[in-house]
């Protein structure tokens, strides 16, 4: 796959509905995924530009796509992660000034995606570090081709 598809000239990654030509099922799980997004307003909201969402790393548009797959698969109820995402975001933002971490809207979705995962039991925190470090290291890339 070329790297610098889905990239727009300014290098940000966009947001990419099947269109014409992709499977019905495929086309209607990616307009509900996006009605659900949409629907997010508020401090849960997702970073946009000229009304697309933005990505600015490959592991920001991963971490959207898992949490949308596990949704559509019914592992958990969207409004309960935006709960917790909402929730996240509180704690970050009620954290001292001095000791929070720089704000990342995609931080704080990978910690409410992760809670819920474990929390779920779908993951083990071992599994999500194990996997994590295959990600980072581009071994989950060199053993799943498509």
């Amino acid at each position: 796959m070329d790297s610098d598809r889905g990239r727009e000239a300014d290098g940000v990654e966009r947001s990419s509905i099947p269109r014409r030509g992709a499977p019905l099922e495929l086309r209607r799980g990616r307009a509900k995924a996006e009605r659900l997004v949409a629907d997010m307003g508020g401090t849960a909201a997702l970073p946009r530009k000229n009304g697309e969402l933005v990505f600015e790393a490959p592991w920001e548009s991963q971490a959207f796509g898992m949490a949308i797959a596990l949704y559509e698969r019914g592992h958990y109820d969207w409004e309960e992660f935006r709960g917790r995402l909402i929730s996240e975001i509180g704690d970050w933002e009620r954290s001292e000034e001095d000791e929070r971490e720089v704000w990342d809207y995609y931080r704080r979705w990978l910690a409410s995606f992760e809670a819920l995962v474990k929390d779920r039991g779908l993951l083990s925190e071992q599994e999500i570090e194990e996997r994590t470090s295959e990600f980072v290291s581009g071994a989950r890339d060199a053993d799943h081709h498509h």
